[in-house]
């Protein structure tokens, strides 16, 4: 059997234990890399340590099963032990999957704060899967017929679509394109009903944003959200659903850094 491996990355680590260090968890395709080009680059700036990692086979992160044979539950296992063996629970950020796995992860777990960033909702990945659906249907059914999602995204005008707002520059969907990874099609079944969220309410500091024009994880898909744990979602005009690596990062970031301070995180 292969041995799983993470690849973990940690910023500024000499602050691991003076405060919580704000963990970062990427979504479906993606790796901790989908962070690095703009955001921790922008919040270096924090006197707080930063850590990323991909999830078990995306990135540079090996996996002892086969890819396909990944579920939810060993992505919460990965984020478990990465959390575990800091010296502080710390802040986490989901993005999209990653914001659905968070969810998993507070169900038995509870961090110093969690922030769910265009994450797919409780009820599942549904209205993302109609859309796609609608919009591409032949290529829908091939990427299912073969079981290799990565099919869904691998062109520019469908990673636009998905991941953008249509402002990122083309050669930085390029060069997104050449870095992601396919996704587990069990870990997407898991997030049609195969592992459904039971956690009723978050009772650790919460912060809940999303983009407006997003499409995999629409306005609507944020107030499923909203409508679970009784929040509001901070909603970011003209942005779509890679909120890190939009032109307008920067907001989000200090959306985040200004919820933190006002936690007193």
């Amino acid at each position: 059997m292969k041995e799983r491996s993470l690849d973990i990355k940690i910023y500024n680590d000499q602050f691991l234990h003076d405060r919580p260090a704000l963990l970062l968890l990427h979504g479906m395709w993606h790796g901790a890399w989908v962070w690095e080009e703009k955001f921790i680059p922008y919040l270096m700036r924090l006197d707080r340590s930063i850590v990323v990692f991909s999830l078990s086979g995306h990135g540079s992160s090996s996996s002892s099963k086969p890819f396909n044979l990944l579920r939810i539950k060993d992505y919460v296992n990965d984020l478990a032990e990465v959390a575990d063996a800091l010296p502080l629970a710390p802040i986490i950020v989901g993005h999209s999957m990653g914001g659905y796995i968070l969810q998993k992860y507070l169900e038995t777990h509870t961090p110093s704060g969690a922030v769910l960033m265009a994450s797919v909702p409780p009820t599942g990945i549904w209205g993302g899967t109609f859309r796609v659906l609608r919009k591409y249907p032949f290529i829908f059914l091939k990427s299912v017929l073969t079981l290799h999602l990565k099919t869904i995204i691998n062109s520019v005008s469908r990673y636009n679509y998905l991941m953008c707002s249509g402002r990122c520059p083309e050669e930085e969907v390029t060069q997104c394109l050449q870095k992601i990874d396919s996704e587990s099609f069990l870990a997407y079944q898991d997030m049609l009903g195969l592992n459904r969220i039971h956690l009723k309410e978050i009772v650790c500091p919460f912060l809940l944003l999303g983009g407006e024009k997003d499409v995999a994880v629409s306005v609507t898909d944020l107030e499923q959200t909203e409508r679970r744990y009784k929040a509001q979602v901070h909603l970011f005009k003209e942005m779509g659903h890679n909120l890190m690596l939009e032109p307008g990062y920067k907001s989000v970031a200090d959306r985040i850094t200004s919820w933190i301070a006002e936690q007193q995180l």
